[in-house]
């Protein structure tokens, strides 16, 4: 069986990337050829780790010249002859893949929801009709995603499954993480993870830790992640005189061994569909204070305090503290450990039910 997995974003530093080296470095690949597709202007580290995960990458002209993309990807799936194709992305233009394959005679047509938002509303309004028909199967990463795009029609939760073990809290590597990072006994590391981009809300972040660095100058804020963003958000640090105070670390390979030297970590988001991050937070036993407008199916432990956007910055300020303050980090991961497997998201038994689905989607 041959399947061809594309992200509308390509391969990147990004969730839907992780998503796929997560689930197709797991999975049991006997008898299944992975490929997937990176446009010009690649991301090299991350197509190296797709190599690495198992995954065939074919390098194809940018989706944004669409004419040129569509007959690169023609090509290519017929020259490959896919038996699944299966399209990660936010939004009806997924339909842009998934009637390629359809001309080239592919027999199971994946569209898979990772979000509960896009930027282009109208292009998604007017495309759905056209994605609902093309579609053979339809999968999101939680339910709020699946609704938001796919409506009342059925559709196959994907859980972002975690391999528990790596993303346990470790005191050991707490100690040595620390050390490495500059950090003193007293100091209270905030953290974020994602894509330097709109999305993330960094200029509120920045707001919520100028806030605790007024009250404490104990507090220290590590960004892991890269984007466009990176050069207004460091500008905008300097100007409000906490620059000393916040560390951009860029994309990290080793982002499951740093959540262990986190106190805190703040995700402002203004949309998301289920984010791989905050499971694994979870099961690090790390205090998570999260935008209300995240779905809420992230959260399996009591460990994610929901906050309105609406509320300042100040209050913000106030539930990262408490959580803090509340924080039993050995008992939290434990205890987020166990519920991460109850509540399914187990890469292991996730990785088998996707083989699964493109098993019986291939024999119908």
């Amino acid at each position: 069986m041959k399947v061809l997995v594309i992200s509308t974003n390509g391969i990147k530093k990004d969730g839907i990337t992780a998503w796929m080296l997560s689930y197709f470095s797991t999975m049991n690949t006997s008898g299944i050829e992975i490929h997937s597709v990176a446009y010009e202007d690649v991301d090299s580290a991350a197509i190296e780790s797709a190599r690495r995960a198992g995954i065939a990458v074919h390098t194809l002209p940018r989706r944004s010249l669409a004419g040129k993309y569509r007959r690169c990807l023609k090509s290519l799936m017929k020259g490959i002859g896919f038996d699944v194709v299966h399209v990660c992305g936010n939004s009806a233009t997924m339909v842009l893949e998934l009637s390629v394959a359809e001309s080239a005679g592919v027999k199971v047509r994946i569209a898979h929801s990772h979000n509960t938002r896009c930027t282009h509303v109208y292009l998604d309004k007017m495309l759905r009709p056209f994605l609902y028909r093309i579609a053979t199967d339809r999968y999101a990463c939680g339910i709020a995603a699946g609704e938001w795009l796919f409506g009342d029609r059925d559709f196959v939760v994907i859980p972002n499954g975690k391999e528990i073990d790596r993303f346990r809290f470790s005191r050991r590597v707490r100690t040595k993480h620390r050390k490495d990072l500059g950090m003193g006994r007293e100091t209270v590391a905030i953290a974020h993870v994602g894509t330097l981009n709109k999305q993330k809300n960094h200029g509120f972040l920045l707001r919520v830790f100028q806030e605790l660095r007024k009250r404490s100058d104990c507090y220290h804020l590590f960004l892991m992640g890269d984007g466009d963003f990176q050069g207004t958000l460091q500008r905008r640090c300097s100007e409000m005189g906490i620059a000393n105070s916040v560390s951009f670390l860029g994309w990290r390979s080793d982002v499951n061994e740093l959540l262990n030297a986190m106190d805190c970590v703040v995700f402002p988001s203004l949309h998301e569909g289920l984010p791989n991050v905050v499971v694994e937070w979870q099961i690090n036993g790390l205090p998570c204070v999260v935008s209300d407008a995240v779905s809420k199916e992230c959260a399996f432990t009591p460990l994610v305090r929901f906050i309105s956007l609406r509320n300042d910055p100040e209050e913000w300020a106030d539930v990262v503290e408490a959580s803090i303050a509340t924080s039993q980090r050995d008992r939290d991961s434990v205890n987020g450990s166990l519920a991460a497997i109850e509540a399914g998201f187990d890469i292991v038994k996730d990785a088998e039910m996707l083989r699964e689905l493109y098993l019986k989607g291939v024999s119908r």
